[in-house]
């Protein structure tokens, strides 16, 4: 396995088509992480050919590359769902003026391998391996270190194998292009239906594409808001996408905090590509340029991408909100090592704000075998006379919080702290590590019974840095509007 590849496919569209699932099973088996999908489907010699010639030659913008799009960001969802694919589009233009060749791009990925169904390539390769790197170099703005140890890999077997094409009829109708194009979108945590928006809206794009990223407002009724990146982020992997497969455009990305964004407000777009679910905002974008004296923007339609491995409960669709879902579970950044700890049991640390369900995890994980240690338990038993925090406390705060019956009366000292910060962090410096002192030595009890597993359950885990004392916290959390009422 390769981590990124690069992929020259030059057999005629109607048949690519047909071969795309196949051509992505073969691919995942090479490539693990990044592979770029170069078309060129009339090479077929590149010896003593210009680089532009050779791996640059212009495409038009048709039906049939924008049916491409969607085919293989489709069929990437269901069968290569951990593959990054990125279909380059410098090469497709309508502008005869335009030459290929000055819009050449670099890849935000180092190449490992090249890979092609040109039989002829392969040939080429064994026997020209540096003239072949040298148009590579030139095309793809690659290094001479990066190429010296780049390999070959054939792919979908001789062209005479593959002779199934797409009916004669099948549409190659050349698309309109537009100056200006502009869509919007949540764009959280980058997938294969963002990138058919993304491509699709760069292939007809020749000048500058502006993409409204939601923002506020906009995302506050998405399910599981608070799992969704930092608008920022979002707005960044967007560049970085379109970048990565058309540098010739001029991209902007623009925080939105209502349907409109910047459609309303800058007269020369000219097109907005939208999804079958934001159709009717298209209409009301269209509704409000015509009120302020603008011309209405063409819309053109792009298709949803099936998620066909979908739960029960998630979208149809390949959806931010079913990603969102499955990050439920999973860990967010890698384990820190705790070389201070014993590996067993090994210790979870379980937090979360007020009514977040906390308990209900606990007692799940009890079911399936884990030890459960309550901190707040163990912060009333801190309390109890005859330990070190009763005496601290009351040396601290004053014999009279001691009641009638030797203990502390919690009223009395929750009146004194919850009115002065500094007096609850004293007590919080008294109490937390007394808490601590017992949560080790109920560890120690509960490993001596046999448990691989516990669980340490603390509203406060971090601010009294009892994360120090596990290998790994999870947090339960609940929209706080669902919060609100209880």
């Amino acid at each position: 396995m390769f981590p990124n590849g690069l992929v020259v496919l030059t057999q005629p569209m109607s048949t690519l088509r047909i071969q795309i699932p196949h051509l992505l099973k073969s691919l995942a088996a090479i490539v693990s992480d990044t592979v770029y999908i170069h078309l060129q489907p009339s090479l077929r010699n590149i010896e003593g050919l210009p680089v532009s010639s050779a791996f640059y030659s212009s495409l038009p913008c048709t039906t049939e590359m924008k049916s491409f799009i969607s085919d293989v960001y489709f069929h990437s969802s269901s069968l290569c769902q951990t593959l990054d694919v990125r279909i380059l589009l410098s090469h497709f233009s309508n502008n005869s003026c335009i030459n290929s060749w000055q819009t050449s791009q670099s890849l935000s990925k180092s190449l490992n391998v090249l890979i092609s169904d040109a039989e002829w390539l392969q040939e080429y390769w064994t026997s020209n391996r540096d003239s072949v790197l040298n148009l590579l170099e030139q095309a793809f703005h690659l290094g001479k270190a990066e190429t010296s140890s780049l390999q070959f890999r054939p792919i979908l077997g001789s062209e005479q194998e593959h002779r199934k094409c797409l009916p004669d009829d099948e549409t190659q109708t050349v698309l309109k292009t537009y100056k200006n194009v502009v869509l919007g979108g949540t764009f959280d945590r980058l997938h294969n239906g963002h990138k058919v928006l993304l491509s699709t809206s760069s292939l007809l794009c020749e000048q500058k594409l502006t993409v409204g990223v939601t923002n506020k407002d906009m995302i506050k009724s998405k399910i599981l808001k608070e799992l969704i990146e930092p608008v920022e982020s979002r707005m960044s992997s967007v560049s970085h996408f379109v970048h990565d497969i058309k540098p010739s455009l001029n991209i902007k990305t623009v925080a939105i905090e209502d349907i409109y964004g910047p459609t309303t407000v800058y007269p020369d777009f000219e097109c907005l590509v939208v999804s079958q679910e934001t159709i009717k905002g298209g209409d009301m974008i269209n509704a409000e340029r015509v009120k302020k004296g603008m011309k209405p923007l063409e819309i053109v339609i792009v298709d949803l991408v099936q998620d066909t491995c979908h739960a029960p409960e998630e979208e149809d669709k390949v959806s931010s909100s079913s990603q969102r879902r499955r990050l439920l579970g999973e860990l967010l950044k890698p384990v820190t090592s705790q070389p201070h700890l014993p590996s067993r049991p090994y210790r979870l640390g379980l937090t979360g704000g007020i009514a977040s369900g906390k308990s209900n995890a606990c007692k799940e994980l009890a079911k399936l075998g884990a030890a459960v240690i309550n901190c707040d338990h163990l912060g009333h038993k801190a309390y109890e006379p005859g330990m070190e925090a009763f005496r601290t406390i009351v040396k601290t705060f004053g014999q009279e919080l001691v009641t009638e019956k030797g203990d502390i009366d919690r009223k009395k000292l929750g009146a004194i702290v919850f009115s002065d910060k500094s007096k609850m962090d004293m007590l919080n410096k008294i109490v937390w590590p007394e808490i601590q002192k017992l949560v080790e030595k109920e560890i120690e009890q509960l490993a001596s019974d046999g448990y691989n597993i516990v669980v340490v359950e603390a509203a406060v885990l971090l601010e009294a840095g009892w994360d120090k004392q596990v290998h790994e916290v999870w947090t339960t959390f609940v929209p706080k509007e669902e919060v609100g009422p209880l």
